[in-house]
């Protein structure tokens, strides 16, 4: 009589982590097919597969081993399978975590670089007093910074923020990494909340030469709000992206955008052709 194996033995029932792995990789096949490339929260896991959190962590650890999955510190948990996913080997990095472009870049493992930093001290302007709720005169802080990713122009940052906050001079000198990490470890403002508005223009002359691209090229353009207490942003920022190095993704639960509450979405860094997956 032949040895039959355990898969095929219905008397052999399949350990909670098998069962786990099991609705885990229905549930990314199923990501994957409406382009979502990031895993909820474990939180969020446990209920949708009925796991406890350890079951969930050693079903995530296969994953991660077989190299569907990469967990990330204050990233989540990536969809990576070469197979399916939307963006083979891309980056995903999740703004709904307000997650400093830098920070995730280094945690990513990108090779990346400011290519330069420019700061101007400006008096506020009419959108300034509305969204900083400033008063007319006061100075605001223009921080300008170039990235590169692989070697390639990829993205112009401009914040503005006050010169000023509760009394205090802002430390502007320290403003080495991304805007979130300065506002959170040098200031300690604790942000709560991004708002985000997605457009699209042409590159101007300037905007060409600054990201390496020709007049008239496409280009995504976000401007947001960071949030900490109050009625009012405690910074602004107008993000401008060249498409064919980095795009957007977008997903949310429907749990959440039902009830019109944040969803998620992400910066997507796109291979240029003839890279290797």
């Amino acid at each position: 009589m032949g040895i039959q194996s355990a898969g095929t033995d219905p008397t052999v029932r399949p350990s909670r982590v098998d069962e786990a792995e099991r609705v885990l990789r229905a549930l990314i096949a199923e990501y994957q097919r409406t382009g979502v490339t990031r895993l909820p929260t474990e939180n969020r896991l446990c209920e949708l597969v009925g796991a406890s959190r350890t079951t969930l962590r050693d079903a995530l650890s296969r994953l991660e081993a077989a190299g569907e999955v990469v967990r990330r510190r204050r990233v989540g948990t990536l969809i990576t399978s070469p197979a399916r996913a939307v963006h083979s080997g891309s980056l995903a990095y999740p703004v709904d975590l307000i997650l400093s472009l830098s920070d995730f870049l280094a945690e990513a493992g990108a090779n990346f670089a400011v290519r330069a930093v420019n700061i101007l001290r400006e008096t506020a302007d009419p959108d300034d007093v509305a969204l900083l709720g400033l008063a007319p005169g006061e100075a605001v802080y223009r921080a300008i910074r170039l990235y590169e990713v692989e070697g390639q122009a990829a993205a112009r940052l401009e914040h503005r923020l006050p010169a000023t906050v509760g009394g205090q001079q802002i430390r502007i000198n320290a403003l080495t990494d991304g805007i979130t990490t300065f506002l959170q470890e040098t200031e300690n403002i604790r942000l709560t909340r991004s708002d985000h508005t997605i457009t699209a223009e042409a590159a101007t002359p300037a905007l060409a030469s600054e990201l390496d691209t020709v007049v008239g090229a496409p280009l995504l353009v976000i401007d947001c709000q960071l949030y900490a207490s109050g009625p009012h942003a405690v910074a602004t920022g107008r993000l401008v992206f060249r498409p064919d190095v980095l795009c957007l993704t977008a997903s949310a639960d429907p749990a959440t955008s039902a009830s019109r509450q944040a969803g998620t979405f992400g910066v997507t860094a796109v291979a240029r052709s003839g890279d290797e997956s």
